[in-house]
């Protein structure tokens, strides 16, 4: 027993020496590369083609993150064209139903009535509220969110002021829409998170929403 505890304090001192005397380099720290940031690819759909694959299952029981609703819009708001052509490049900022029959959300804004339906909300102020979540740029949070915590603005469909959104990614590279905390847009903004980033499509690349932004009213 003697000999054993002799032979680990042996043991012992000699990887200490060795740790003690070893040059290696510590590792270093991993940054973040936005560059090689995980991006959902579906390159061969436009984003009409995507929603079309994103039904809830089990109508009329409604999954709060399929596009039911997004899809009976753009059907009433006769856009289809406007999310399935192949030749543009936009950035499509999509309303899963969250955005539509949560509280305070587009049904009850614009028919005070929680549950809808879609067709209870006038065409005009469907087409505004899709034509605002539909930019004219393709962003992705690099290169066109380069610095965190700026506010970057962008164009909509809508023209003029009402149709401005403006994006800021944090440090962690979500991104929000519309921040409430700058002027000079209006107190009448509503902004939200994005809740999953970088869908590619065929026309664009698309940003999943829980709930809908805007400027102005529509």
């Amino acid at each position: 027993m003697k000999n054993f505890k002799s032979l680990y304090i042996l043991f012992c001192a000699i990887g200490l020496s060795t740790l003690l005397s070893c040059d290696l380099e510590l590792q270093k720290p991993t940054n973040f590369d936005a560059s090689v940031k995980p991006l959902v690819t579906f390159q061969d759909k436009t984003v009409w083609e995507w929603l079309q694959t994103q039904k809830s299952p089990a109508l009329p029981v409604i999954d709060q993150f399929k596009f039911d609703y997004l899809i009976q819009a753009i059907e009433r708001a006769g856009m289809i064209e406007e999310f399935n052509r192949k030749t543009d490049k936009r950035t499509f900022l999509l309303l899963n139903n969250n955005a539509f029959d949560d509280p305070r959300q587009i049904f009850q804004t614009l028919t005070t009535k929680v549950t809808g339906p879609v067709s209870a909300i006038p065409v005009e102020k469907l087409k505004a509220i899709l034509n605002y979540h539909i930019l004219t740029d393709y962003v992705l949070q690099i290169p066109n969110l380069e610095v965190y915590g700026t506010e970057y603005p962008f164009q909509s469909l809508i023209v003029g002021d009402a149709g401005k959104v403006v994006l800021r990614r944090d440090e962690r590279y979500f991104i929000t829409v519309n921040p409430t905390s700058n002027p000079p847009l209006t107190s009448t903004r509503i902004g939200a998170s994005v809740r999953s980033h970088n869908y590619q499509m065929a026309n664009g690349v698309a940003h999943i929403m829980n709930a809908y932004v805007r400027n102005l009213p529509f």
